[in-house]
């Protein structure tokens, strides 16, 4: 899905911030991950600093220096959003500003904190916009992300360079929004297991997935970009027998990485043991997420193993 893409089109990921014994940014784990998403697995594209990179403990500097090692690790194939939502609008344009003058593809926006109506949300956007030249896709969550109003993101996309909406709400509720927005707008759903229906039936071109793409994917197994290719071809029925081998590490991933998140539980520490399983770098959580116990530990290595084999 790399020959003719157009702007958000392809598998993307959500990635994690690796950080080493002493809790600090550990640019080398950054490197590693970054080469493992671009040349192993051959993703479309990444986006950091968001939920799954414990975003909400990073400093600015931390983010700048992230974005950074990743564009400057990076071939110009696998394209690079980041999340540049900060409490302060201020520190929110100097975060997009440099995301634009350091070469990302995007930035991505959540909700800004606070009690807002919809009218600030809407100057809180128009200002960064305004400020960064950039493309924006917009973060519309369920609880306790928070996400826009529909009429929010309808006319914020008549005003201003929204190319995408990373919609985590309920599959009806996407469509509406889908249809509300006539094409104009990139609508996704970042849940892998309704990828092939997404493509099958919405004519879906991007997963702009959390982080089962490389949660699910390695060097010698590759099921999401196989399924995909086959479903492009016209080969369903093949597309559809290798989706279905992917139910074991679903049901893994629906119970310690989404379901958690669903439920107002942090998945972080779950996710990085995840990763470090498949030899990338994770490392510890910051405070005040804690690790998983030595019992979750070890359920969750003997559930993976028994989903790999």
């Amino acid at each position: 899905m790399t020959t003719g893409l157009s702007f958000l089109d392809g598998i993307w990921a959500a990635i994690p911030t690796p950080f080493d014994w002493r809790g600090s940014v550990d640019m080398d784990g950054v490197e590693r991950n970054t080469r493992h998403f671009a040349d192993t697995l051959a993703l479309d594209g990444i986006f950091c600093n968001g939920l799954m990179g414990e975003g909400w403990s990073l400093t600015a500097n931390e983010r700048q220096r992230i974005i950074e090692t990743i564009l400057g690790t990076t071939s110009n194939r696998l394209r690079v959003g980041v999340v540049t939502s900060h409490h302060s609008l201020t520190e929110t344009i100097a975060l997009s500003r440099h995301a634009a003058d350091t070469g990302a593809d995007h930035i991505v926006l959540m909700r800004p904190h606070g009690v807002f109506d919809e009218a600030a949300v809407s100057r809180f956007v128009l200002n960064v916009a305004e400020a960064a030249d950039i493309p924006i896709v917009l973060f519309d969550g369920r609880q306790p992300t928070g996400g826009f109003a529909p009429d929010t993101i309808a006319a914020l996309s008549s005003r201003c360079r929204i190319v995408g909406v990373k919609c985590t709400r309920p599959r009806r509720y996407a469509r509406s929004l889908r249809e509300r927005l006539s094409g104009k707008v990139t609508v996704t759903d970042p849940e892998e297991a309704r990828w092939l229906p997404n493509m099958a039936r919405s004519g879906l071109k991007t997963l702009y997935a959390d982080p089962e793409p490389y949660l699910f994917q390695s060097a010698d197994r590759m099921p999401i970009k196989e399924y995909t290719q086959a479903y492009v071809e016209g080969n369903v029925r093949r597309a559809r027998g290798i989706s279905r081998s992917l139910e074991p590490l679903r049901h893994i991933y629906l119970e310690w990485i989404i379901g958690r998140l669903h439920k107002g539980l942090p998945p972080n520490a779950a996710l990085k043991l995840w990763c470090e399983t498949l030899g990338m770098a994770g490392g510890p959580v910051r405070p005040p997420l804690t690790s998983l116990s030595t019992s979750e530990k070890t359920a969750f290595r003997t559930a993976l193993t028994r989903a790999l084999a």
